[in-house]
């Protein structure tokens, strides 16, 4: 109270501090009577507006910060706010008609530009890569590197010629394929396909034995007991041993019953990958089929994520005790990895491959990743 008996005045706050948003709500208010200067504007509209723009911009600053930092960049630029809003599918909806000045272009190349077309005038053979014609099947090559004093690498393309002698030319124009294509530093099996999505992660194809594979996790297909009778999961208890075994024994004791489209992570023992990843996928024949085969990718990658994981190795998931077409499995496999990484705030998992076996597959997988939007 004040010396004439008056009521103390209080202290003046902004709209802004009231409504306990950052935005001013004043201004708003005044935009907003501008533009509609017809209509009563109530109070609680320039609050509302200044609210629902402070959480679109602290949302497209939180992904473009993570875009920013996983391209290993210290400062956010206009490049990495349109990664940002292009990898989220709300963000990109709302503001598909908006340019961004210096954020330049997605990242797309047409499935055409990446290998030649039957009949075309020009090979694409690399030059920096050797090439294996059919004249060494017809060749006697020396039974030594030391006889014609080879590098090691055409020596070995060269042993290869002979042992395939016996074999059709199509065969050695196969291996001349193989020799020449790029050979991945991490697992040393050959890339037979590799897309880069927006944020960085890389989707790549290789064929090879799962448990070989130098990833940091590799899935198993399963059912809802954790059975290791199918032929990924005879091949991992056969490699893993008793020690493998009993921890497959103590998760389902934790776990007593895997759901469909469950997932579940034990240690690796005796091969490369540090963990293994059960999953429950649903057979084909279910309802909304496609739908829990996206559910059971996705829970595969958040355990991954969980642990920190940088890579994972799938086989053909569902195409085998799940009974998909190989197909559908592949583009409902590739479009839930898509979408998880488009929806994820952030991720550890930097490499996701597939190991494929039969030509069949491989050849499913490389069309289906090249036709992947990125």
């Amino acid at each position: 109270m004040t010396g004439r008996g008056g009521k103390k005045r209080r202290q003046a706050r902004s709209r802004s501090s009231r409504a306990g948003v950052l935005f001013p709500v004043a201004r708003m208010h005044r935009y907003l009577s501008k533009v509609t200067h017809k209509f009563r504007i109530s109070a609680a509209a320039p609050v509302y507006q200044a609210a629902v723009i402070e959480y679109l911009t602290a949302e497209i600053l939180e992904l473009a910060g993570n875009a920013a930092r996983d391209n290993k960049r210290g400062r956010v630029t206009p490049r990495h706010i349109l990664l940002a809003i292009a990898n989220d599918e709300e963000l990109h909806q709302l503001l598909r008609h908006v340019t961004i000045a210096s954020g330049g272009v997605l990242p797309k190349i047409h499935a055409e530009l990446l290998q030649r077309k039957k009949g075309g005038r020009f090979a694409t053979t690399p030059t920096n890569s050797p090439s294996v014609s059919t004249s060494f099947a017809k060749q006697s090559p020396p039974k030594t590197m030391a006889a014609r004093k080879l590098p090691p690498k055409k020596a070995a393309i060269s042993n290869y010629a002979k042992a395939s002698a016996v074999k059709s030319k199509a065969a050695v124009k196969q291996a001349g394929k193989v020799w020449g294509s790029k050979i991945d530093s991490a697992t040393g099996f050959t890339i037979l396909s590799e897309k880069k999505l927006f944020l960085g992660q890389k989707l790549t194809v290789i064929q090879g034995d799962l448990v070989t594979v130098s990833a940091d996790a590799i899935v198993h297909p399963t059912n809802n007991t954790l059975y290791m009778g199918g032929e990924v999961g005879g091949a991992i208890e056969k490699v893993g041993g008793a020690k493998f075994a009993q921890e497959v024994k103590d998760l389902l004791a934790i776990v007593k019953h895997l759901d469909t489209a469950g997932a579940a992570m034990c240690p690796g023992h005796n091969f490369p990958a540090k963990f293994v990843i059960h999953c429950n996928g649903p057979s084909w024949n279910t309802n909304n089929s496609q739908q829990l085969l996206e559910k059971t990718i996705t829970n595969c990658l958040k355990l991954a994520d969980e642990k920190k994981l940088r890579s994972v190795a799938f086989p053909s998931v569902g195409s085998g005790r799940g009974g998909f077409p190989k197909q559908q499995a592949a583009q409902t496999i590739l479009r839930a990895i898509s979408n998880y990484f488009v929806t994820v705030m952030s991720s550890s998992l930097k490499q996701i491959y597939f190991v494929l076996y039969d030509q069949e597959s491989i050849a499913v997988y490389t069309s289906e990743l090249a036709n992947l939007d990125s």
